[in-house]
């Protein structure tokens, strides 16, 4: 009796840890969104300034130029903050897609991707400059590198993972054609890179959705453990 009731406890830890993993997912594409369209509405003068070509080459200095404005600091928060959630996700997918003794590739890219998206806090270097490369600007560029490598590497994964789950096999088509539109869109040139960040953060808002727990099943009698005393 006492085992099972252990194991009521374990399944009610496990459905928390799920449950909070997929808050985070639905609020860091949210909060990251929100942040970006403030910071680049009161930045715009800024960020032009800065050799900002929002049709033209929108990649040159957005999104990460908009850490270097007045409004700064809060783009480097919402880099760490986001970065945690989608580490947190990553973390609460792989419980939620597996028996809890295995760990397939794709959440541990998610989570590669959230450590990357916090060290995007280290402040890129402006386009125009007189001085050499910083160091904290060439964190942030290789931190961005590795964002994208581990976000789209583990689209791929997870799709040929969600496959092998009844539950999840409608979700893999979806997260297939995400893949394949995000590395189209990252390598045409011009506005379409708008559309990369979107395409990947409504996959992780959707997946999130889905990973949401169903109702949680009856309570385990607390009679069981005392039935062994």
């Amino acid at each position: 009796m006492q085992s099972k009731y252990s194991s009521a406890r374990s399944q009610t830890r496990r459905r928390k840890i799920i449950a909070a993993a997929a808050l985070a997912g639905m609020f860091g594409p949210v909060l990251f969104v929100t942040v970006l369209l403030a910071l680049t509405a009161l930045q715009y003068d800024f960020m032009l300034g800065i050799g900002w070509r929002p049709v033209a080459d929108p990649a040159g200095a957005w999104p990460s130029g908009l850490a270097l404005g007045p409004y700064g600091l809060l783009q480097d928060a919402t880099f760490v903050v986001s970065g945690l959630l989608l580490a947190l996700f990553s973390v609460g997918l792989s419980i939620g897609t597996t028996d809890g003794r295995s760990l397939p590739l794709g959440p541990a890219l998610l989570f590669m991707a959230g450590i990357a998206m916090m060290l995007m806090a280290f402040e890129t270097d402006p386009i125009h400059r007189v001085r050499p490369r910083s160091l904290h600007g060439l964190v942030h560029d290789a931190a961005f590198v590795l964002f994208i490598l581990a976000m789209l590497t583990a689209l791929f994964s997870l799709w040929r993972w969600f496959r092998k789950n009844p539950r999840w096999l409608g979700h893999a088509r979806y997260t297939l054609a995400t893949g394949i539109a995000a590395v189209l869109l990252l390598i045409v040139p011009g506005v379409v890179y708008y559309l990369f960040f979107v395409t990947l953060l409504a996959w992780i808002f959707v997946t999130a959705v889905h990973l949401w727990p169903p109702p949680q099943p009856p309570a385990a009698d607390p009679s069981y453990g005392r039935d062994e005393q």
